[in-house]
C-alpha cells in the first residue's frame, strides 16, 4: 500500500512541475529549468526505483512462491 501512495505522490510531482515548468518558460522566468528539467527526472527517478524495487519483489516471492510460511514451525501430530 505504501508503494502506490509513494507512486502517486510521485506521478502528481511529475505531472504538476511539467504543467508549472511549461507556464514558467512561457512567461520568460528563470525557475523553469529546475520545474521542467530537474524536478520531472527527480520523480521519474523515484518511479523507477519503485518500479525496480517492486520487480525485484515479484521475482523473489516467485522464487518462493510460500515465503511467508516458511518462518512457520511444521505442524506436529497430536
Amino acid at each position: 500500500m505504501r508503494d502506490i501512495v509513494i507512486a502517486v505522490i510521485f506521478g502528481n510531482a511529475f505531472g504538476m512541475s511539467m504543467m508549472s515548468g511549461a507556464q514558467a518558460f512561457d512567461e520568460g522566468s528563470d525557475s523553469w529549468i529546475l520545474q521542467l528539467i530537474v524536478f520531472p527526472l527527480a520523480a521519474a527517478a523515484g518511479i523507477v526505483s519503485l518500479l525496480l524495487k517492486q520487480r525485484k519483489r515479484a521475482s523473489a516471492q516467485g522464487r518462493h512462491p510460500n515465503s511467508h510460511d516458511i518462518d512457520q514451525e511444521p505442524e506436529q501430530p497430536r
